[in-house]
């Protein structure tokens, strides 16, 4: 006879036991580690936000996300911990863009600047770069594991459609978050330009608010506007019989090391940074960005106008505002006969720079893989790429020539071994700082007499080629050294920090008489094109006599005309010359 039970043996009760205390382990465990990644980037990120409620929009941002992972995937320790990971991640891009380039991480970053060469900058400090790859790797790999140890998860296939609507409700608090006009209106309000003047102490929350207002902003005109208030009264109405040939050199980190008051090393004094009997204007120039963003100086030299302008989305010009400039230094020359030639020392793909110096007015556009550059790449290479295009185009024609030529190899990185250095370059230049400030000095300063040789040596080519000729040279923007540049005290008289910190210079030397122009305070680099112009006695269309006669009015800079001003000549640059596209 035999006998059957629907009640199970004794090790099979064991074993459900132990897979049971397996599987509740696994869960805790894996609860453990996320709340631990999750309390951690919170209290690390939140707390630098400005004020109480960025600080409370901070933890509600990511608790709310944290909820809408974790219904979405049915694993809630995985949905807690990418939302850790992306946090984290927003938090350590935010502090390595401010330590690099002095500006927080934006959306529009992942979209303008993700496909450009990026990565390809970011290799080249090798420290963000190691911190970039464990962050992402090593965030990665354990979303993976906890993924795996709460696994199965606690949706069945057979409940889609619950799946579904419940993520949809789960989703609708960090909707909300995300509303500009819903509980965290008040975050959302913050002015353009704070959050990024703030972003050091919010890095979430300035992210997050890029997504709704990096939007190119026109600048705000007056309601009408004597459009002869700016027209230049003693315009110059004549051509030379022999247009100048004009050359820009913009020299990528830029100027004069006795601007640092630790500076006092006899290698800290360099030759370009004196006047002679040639130069026509010099002084001191104000930038519109800070270690990093060299396409924003781009923009303001050719366009005559400051980025900043047009709110944070001006920081990506080559891409939103260059396609909506109707004029231009090179649209000017052109339309005064020039050829118009630019020398790129990087792909032209990088930030979009063959399209923006199309839309600036280039006949021709040489990139660094035409001409076989690198990164690496001296300027006496990039000089000797626009000497050999200069005889070329020499030998064809009489046309006068404008070139424009920035350079490359003074871009960080800066830290490195004395020992790499030749002497006397391998001495610290400044033995009362620390060894790695000093390091990165001594590599600036080797580098910097690399390029007074070569700008001299160009020069002496352009003024010995039998034609009337205009060199203007001026620094791009400070180098940061990985964030060790403002540890250092400013020598500039009378300059606050934060403007020295945006102050390089600018020289022009002509092989012939010229008039002397704005040698006295500070010039916006955004006047430079039209002091060009005046140096070159060349004449000015109606938007340059403009932009001349607010040069004047401001007294060589842009952020200290009087609002009024301003809109007044905003008025008529867009509304009457419609110079820019809204």
């Amino acid at each position: 006879m035999q006998f059957s039970s629907s009640r199970p043996y004794v090790g099979e009760i064991d074993l459900h036991k132990d897979l049971h205390s397996v599987v509740v382990f696994r869960r805790l465990l894996a609860a453990a580690i996320a709340m631990l990644a999750f309390a951690i980037v919170a209290v690390r990120v939140c707390r630098l936000e400005t004020d109480a409620s960025a600080r409370v929009f901070c933890v509600a941002l990511m608790l709310s996300m944290a909820l809408a992972l974790a219904v979405a995937s049915g694993r809630v320790a995985f949905g807690t911990f990418c939302t850790s990971l992306v946090a984290g991640l927003a938090w350590l891009g935010s502090t390595l863009k401010l330590n690099y380039l002095h500006e927080p991480l934006m959306a529009p970053d992942l979209r303008y600047l993700a496909g450009t060469l990026t990565q390809d900058v970011i290799g080249h400090y090798p420290g963000m770069l190691r911190k970039c790859m464990i962050a992402i790797v090593g965030g990665i790999a354990l979303a993976i594991v906890l993924w795996r140890l709460e696994s199965p998860g606690l949706w069945r296939r057979d409940r889609v459609r619950r799946r579904v609507l419940a993520t949809v409700f789960a989703a609708i608090p960090f909707s909300l978050c995300l509303w500009p006009q819903g509980a965290f209106r008040d975050v959302y309000a913050t002015p353009t330009w704070d959050f990024i003047s703030t972003g050091e102490r919010n890095p979430l929350s300035t992210f997050v608010r890029s997504f709704h207002e990096m939007r190119v902003e026109p600048p705000p005109q007056a309601a009408s506007v004597e459009a002869g208030a700016w027209q230049e009264k003693d315009a110059a109405t004549t051509t030379p019989a022999t247009k100048p040939d004009i050359v820009a050199v913009l020299e990528e980190s830029t100027l004069d090391p006795r601007q640092w008051a630790d500076c006092t090393a006899p290698r800290c004094t360099v030759s370009m940074f004196e006047r002679d009997a040639d130069t026509r204007a010099f002084g001191l120039l104000r930038v519109h960005t800070y270690g990093g963003a060299t396409w924003t100086s781009e923009f303001t030299f050719l366009a005559g106008v400051p980025q900043t302008a047009f709110g944070p989305a001006g920081i990506y010009a080559p891409y939103n505002l260059a396609p909506r400039m109707r004029e231009s230094l090179p649209r000017q020359l052109k339309a005064l006969g020039y050829r118009t030639i630019a020398v790129y020392p990087m792909p032209a793909n990088f930030v979009a720079a063959a399209d923006a110096y199309r839309d600036y007015g280039f006949d021709e556009f040489h990139d660094s893989n035409e001409l076989g550059l690198d990164w690496s790449s001296e300027d006496a290479t990039v000089f000797e790429k626009v000497r050999e295009l200069y005889t070329r185009l020499r030998e064809q024609s009489d046309q006068p020539l404008f070139f424009m030529a920035p350079t490359m190899r003074q871009h960080g990185p800066h830290d490195y071994p004395l020992g790499t250095l030749p002497p006397p370059w391998n001495e610290p230049p400044a033995p009362a700082l620390g060894d790695r400030i000093n390091r990165n000095l001594a590599t600036y300063l080797y580098r910097l007499h690399r390029s007074d040789e070569a700008v001299a040596g160009l020069r002496k080519f352009l003024f010995a080629s039998g034609r009337p000729a205009l060199l203007v040279q001026f620094g791009d923007h400070h180098p940061s050294f990985d964030g060790l540049e403002q540890t250092l005290r400013s020598a500039l008289p009378g300059e606050a920090m934060s403007e020295a910190l945006n102050d390089t210079y600018y020289r022009i030397d002509t092989n012939f008489p010229a008039m002397t122009v704005h040698n006295d305070g500070v010039l916006d680099l955004a006047f430079l094109g039209g002091v060009v112009l005046d140096v070159a006695g060349l004449p000015k269309n109606a938007y340059f006599q403009a932009n001349s006669t607010l040069r004047e009015a401001c007294a060589g800079l842009f952020d200290r005309c009087r609002r009024e001003t301003r809109e007044s000549y905003f008025a008529y640059v867009i509304g009457t010359l419609h110079a820019f596209d809204e």
